[in-house]
This record gives structure tokens, C-alpha cells and sequence, in this order.
């Protein structure tokens, strides 16, 4: 079995420009392209070699993707990672006003004084701003061997602008039950934190379960896969379905 390349990024980064890339998503669900401005053809080039699977938090994101990396040798691009160390360092408040304010709140600001609404619009405010230093870091990698990129913060909307293919990605959708299951095994993070972990974490599940369905919503109108993850399916199951998905673009 080949070994996975784990890459931490410390090279020289590419200037990328967010709204150059393609139209308008800093509105409602049903954005889309403006004519002709369907994303970069040069980017979308540049980042062929790069599969991703985005979705929901705790659908096994991560783990299918290291199961894949490790069978093909891949290089692995991990969101969270990069989201809670590098990208936090880079966030800069005229350029991540969502990031910047989230990084300025206490906990209970966070997770308790705002509506399950409010914490989902200001994520995927975040994920937007944020995109254009994950496609910095793609681009200061290498093209060989090919990247497997996973992460919540990619929204179908972003990941359909700089992919050649829609065999490029694909999203894995938990259900909420499953979602339950997946955050006490591997802990709630921040939320037990606050003065009502109870109130705090019902909160974090209403505000995810808008995101999948965003995500949803947006996965089908621009034609991308999505895969329910509802416990009933192991991960080797998973993990297959989405190899055949990447098939023509795996080495």
C-alpha cells in the first residue's frame, strides 16, 4: 500500500482574488453563474489534479479520504487542519469579516446568543471569504502526486467554479441521527465550553443540519454527487463508492 503525502503548506503563497474567480455568492441559496463567468479556465486547469469531497460535519469526510489517499498515494489536503492553524493566522478583518468577527466572539456568542439562522449564514460567509486560501494552498503544491482535498468549507457553489469535472467532487451528507453519533464520539469541541452546553449543542446541530441542506440544495442544482450517510453503510462501502466516483481521475 503506497503511503499518503501530507502536505502543511509552507511554500511561497499564490494571490488569488476570490471575486475574480466567478459571480455572485454572497446572496441567497439559488446563486448563479453569470454568463460566461462559470469560473477560471486557467484555475480550473491548474487544479485539475485535485479531487474533493466536501459535505456535512461528522459524514467521515476525512476518514474516506485518508482511505483513499493511502491506497493511491495521494497527497492530502485537509481543511480543518489548515482552518485551525494556518488559515486562522492568514484571516485579516478587511478581507474574512465573517472569520474575523467569529474569532472575536466569546464562546456563549458563538454557540448561544444567536439563532441556528444566524451561526449557518455567518458559516457559509466564512467558508466564501476563506475559499481563496485554500485555492492559494492548492496552487503552492504540487501537481504530482494528485491531491484529495476534504473539508466542511467546501461549498458546492466554490468547488463547481475551479473544478474541470464533475468527477472531481462529490459530498457526503449525514443525517442528523448520524451526526449525533459521530460529535460525542469524537467530542463536541467549543460548545461544552459555553454556560449551557445543552442549549449550545442543539444549537450546533440546527445550525448544521441548514448547512447539509444547503449544501444539498446547491450539490443537485449544479448537477454534483452527494452520498446520505445514515450509519447503514461502512466506511469501506463509502470509501468505495466515492473511488468509483474519482475513478477517471485517480492515477
Amino acid at each position: 500500500m503506497k503511503n499518503a503525502v501530507w502536505v502543511t503548506n509552507k511554500c511561497e503563497r499564490h494571490r488569488f482574488q476570490l471575486q475574480d474567480l466567478f459571480f455572485d455568492v454572497a446572496g441567497a441559496d439559488n446563486a448563479q453563474p453569470r454568463p460566461g463567468q462559470g469560473g477560471s479556465m486557467e484555475l480550473r486547469t491548474r487544479l485539475r489534479h485535485v479531487l474533493w469531497i466536501g459535505g456535512g460535519t461528522g459524514a467521515g469526510k476525512s476518514s474516506v479520504a485518508t482511505l483513499l489517499a493511502d491506497r493511491h498515494g495521494l497527497a492530502r489536503y485537509n481543511y480543518d487542519w489548515h482552518d485551525s492553524r494556518d488559515h486562522t493566522e492568514r484571516t485579516r478583518a478587511d478581507r474574512h469579516p465573517h472569520r474575523a468577527a467569529f474569532l472575536a466572539m466569546s464562546l456563549d456568542e458563538r454557540w448561544i446568543l444567536r439563532t441556528p439562522r444566524q451561526m449557518a449564514d455567518e458559516t457559509i460567509g466564512g467558508f466564501r471569504e476563506r475559499f481563496e486560501m485554500v485555492i492559494e494552498d492548492l496552487l503552492a503544491m504540487a501537481e504530482h502526486p494528485p491531491v484529495i482535498a476534504d473539508g466542511f468549507g467546501f461549498l458546492p457553489d466554490l468547488v463547481h467554479a475551479v473544478i474541470d469535472s464533475p468527477r472531481q467532487a462529490i459530498f457526503l451528507l449525514p443525517t442528523r441521527e448520524f451526526r449525533v453519533v459521530a460529535l460525542e464520539r469524537r467530542g463536541w469541541g467549543s460548545v461544552e465550553g459555553t454556560s449551557d452546553p445543552g442549549r449550545a449543542r442543539e444549537n450546533r446541530l440546527a445550525r448544521d443540519a441548514l448547512l447539509t441542506d444547503h449544501i444539498r440544495g446547491r450539490a443537485e442544482a449544479l448537477g454534483l454527487v452527494s452520498i446520505k450517510i445514515d450509519g447503514s453503510r461502512a466506511l469501506v462501502d463509502i470509501g468505495a463508492a466515492v473511488e468509483r466516483h474519482f475513478a477517471p481521475h485517480m492515477p
